[in-house]
């Protein structure tokens, strides 16, 4: 029996209220300030997203730091942060500096002078960037645009060497319910590096922002309740349930988006900027 479902009724009254608000915005990229070097861009967009998760966790402190004067947290000031320093070091986000990486490099990497260090989970961080130099290597790219190349732009294939089923051989990307593989995708698509001859495969990545606000406007509901009350009492759920939520919460967005005729991942970009502003984690 499912743990979660999705209600259709509600993902269709969410899209009707969203169209008399004057439908989603395309989906794209905030401008930046500045820009990765272009011979490293779609290696270090892969490593970065690599290691995007839990920069906001419930317990400990927010990854947070000042790049220009301004103080950015968590995946905004992970990427800023980067960039930056991506612009300072020409070997930064080379195959040889992915697998040479350390957590004690990557912590000075993230260091702020002000915030000082506030990157998690770092050796768990390193292991993924080192895991990433060893399959570009295996495989005798420089950049991971020789997988695109190789799929020769399908995310799947019959043959099995589509983008999204070699990138399963990348720990940081062999999540089943694809959120950092289809985030990744959309930024290179939106940054206009890579284009997809099947975009019926390009579905939405579910981060946790919209997992809570999809639980909170109804569209998923859990049916279960000892998930519910494990849930409502902040204690650790298992693997198998975090993936069934999300899964259901990807199947809901999917269904809205197909009410909106707009792409899944519009949908994402306009949900997970309407939640993570306007339902946070404390105030709903």
């Amino acid at each position: 029996m499912p743990k979660v479902i999705i209600d259709y009724d509600q993902c269709r009254r969410v899209a009707t209220r969203i169209k008399s608000l004057g439908g989603v915005p395309p989906d794209r990229e905030d401008p930046m300030p500045f820009s990765f070097p272009p011979e490293v861009a779609e290696n270090a967009w892969c490593a970065t997203v690599a290691i995007n998760h839990q920069t906001t966790p419930v317990v400990g402190p927010a990854l947070r730091g000042y790049i220009e004067g301004k103080l950015l947290r968590g995946w905004d000031y992970l990427l800023q942060k980067a960039i930056w320093q991506a612009n300072r070091f020409p070997a930064a986000f080379t195959v040889q500096w992915l697998i040479e990486m350390r957590p004690e490099k990557l912590s000075e990497f993230y260091r702020d002078e002000i915030e000082g260090d506030t990157l998690n989970r770092i050796e768990g961080r390193s292991e993924l960037l080192n895991d990433l130099g060893a399959f570009l290597q295996g495989n005798n790219w420089e950049s991971i645009r020789g997988l695109y190349i190789r799929s020769e732009g399908y995310i799947e294939r019959a043959d099995g060497l589509g983008i999204g089923e070699s990138m399963t051989g990348i720990r940081a990307y062999a999540d089943p319910v694809k959120k950092k593989l289809f985030y990744f995708l959309a930024i290179m698509r939106n940054q206009g590096f890579w284009e997809y001859r099947d975009p019926e495969n390009f579905s939405a990545p579910v981060n946790y922002h919209e997992q809570r606000g999809h639980l909170r406007i109804g569209t998923i509901k859990i049916v279960d309740e000892y998930l519910s009350t494990k849930i409502r009492n902040r204690e650790n759920i298992t693997s198998d349930e975090d993936i069934e939520m999300r899964f259901a919460a990807r199947s809901a967005i999917e269904c809205i988006a197909q009410e909106l005729e707009v792409a899944p991942a519009a949908a994402h970009y306009f949900f997970w900027n309407f939640f993570r502003n306007c339902c946070a984690r404390e105030n709903t």
